[in-house]
Order: structure tokens, then C-alpha cells, then sequence
């Protein structure tokens, strides 16, 4: 946790002191370093669960810091509060009610191009750390929480739509997947917990 608060607070000073060209014309500027800060929501499902459908809602958000090769290809990282899981929905029938949330620090390293200011495409991977769980059947708190595994790694793939005059601003849709199975599946014919989900964020570049 010590090297994660570290990676935080260094990943913080560089989204602040950087500043991003991003279409601007009136800066020509190649910049090594280039920060800024993102927010959103996810639509999340635990596959091996026995519930299907992407019906958890969870926020995600933190500091995004970019390491330019040139002006059409970059290395990114950053570090993520992100919110995952799964929920039953109406149309369930397995005669409960169920919930299960968990909230992870996330450190993606994403291979990014960038097509003209305009586009922005990615594909890399993520390592999270599972600092907190919640499991609710019928509106009570399971409590057994030992089947399931602290550390994550996962593949991202997705895109952003740059906005606005100067391309400060940026819509980021994601799709990310669990390499590393995050607990022991309820269903035995699952090889263990898997955690999908698809975000919708957004952007803003110093």
C-alpha cells in the first residue's frame, strides 16, 4: 500500500504542473508529460455468480498521467478508485435478492494512439488492489468474505472522443475484463470469479 500511495501522490503532481497540447493552436509545443484528471460510472457483472446482465452501478474517477513518445503514440497510467461487481435484477429467479460490490484501487498501463487529436484509441492492462467488499442476499450482509482475492490484473481496451476547441475536454468509453480470477465462483462450473464491466467517463486535460 505504501508504493501505491507513493505512485498516487507522484501521479498527482505530474497531472498538476502538466500541461497537454491536444489540439491547441496556439501551442506547438511537444510535451514529454501531459495530465489530467477523469470521472465516471461503470456498469459492472461478476461472471460465475449465476447472475448475468451488467446491472451494478459504480463510480470510477483519479488522476491520469500520459508519457508522449510523439504526437501520435503515448504510454498512460493512472490511479483509479473503481467500483465493480454484480446485482440481481427483477427478472431474476433464484428466489433472492443479491449484491455484491467491490471497491478497488486500480493502476492501468495503457498503450495509446492518437489519431489527429480527434481519436484516441487503448489497449494495455490494469493491476487492482481489493481494499473493500460488501456481499448482501435479501438486504443482509453476508460477512464471508475469505473467498475472495485481494489482487486483480485485468485488460482494458477502449476510446476517447476529444472535444471542444482546444481538446481539453474528452468523452472515454472502456470495456475492461479480469485476467486473474477475484474469488472462488459460486458456480462450479465456472473456473473462478471474473469481473466485466464497461464505463462511460470523462476527461479533462490540464
Amino acid at each position: 500500500m505504501r508504493i501505491i500511495a507513493v505512485f498516487f501522490l507522484l501521479s498527482t503532481s505530474f497531472a498538476l504542473r502538466a500541461q497537454i497540447n491536444a489540439g491547441d493552436p496556439d501551442d506547438n509545443t511537444f510535451h514529454l508529460f501531459e495530465g489530467g484528471v477523469i470521472a465516471g460510472f461503470n456498469m459492472s457483472q461478476v461472471h460465475g455468480d449465476y447472475h448475468g446482465g451488467y446491472n451494478k452501478l459504480g463510480l470510477v474517477g483519479g488522476p491520469v498521467l500520459h508519457i508522449n513518445f510523439n504526437r501520435s503514440w503515448f504510454v498512460s497510467t493512472a490511479m483509479l478508485y473503481n467500483q465493480k461487481g454484480a446485482r440481481s435484477t427483477p427478472k431474476d429467479y433464484h428466489g433472492y435478492t443479491f449484491k455484491l460490490s467491490f471497491d478497488y484501487v486500480e493502476v492501468p498501463v495503457l498503450i495509446n494512439y492518437n489519431d489527429k487529436n480527434r481519436l484516441i484509441f487503448q489497449a494495455g492492462l490494469a493491476y487492482g488492489r481489493l481494499f473493500n467488499i460488501v456481499e448482501e442476499i435479501n438486504g443482509n450482509d453476508d460477512g464471508d468474505y475469505e473467498q475472495f482475492f485481494k489482487d486483480e490484473i485485468s485488460y482494458v481496451v477502449g476510446g476517447t472522443v476529444l472535444a471542444g476547441e482546444k481538446k481539453h475536454f474528452g468523452i472515454n468509453f472502456t470495456y475492461e475484463g479480469s485476467v486473474t480470477s477475484v474469488g472462488v465462483p459460486y458456480d462450479p462450473a465456472a473456473i473462478g470469479l471474473v469481473n466485466n464491466l464497461l464505463s462511460l467517463r470523462g476527461i479533462y486535460y490540464f
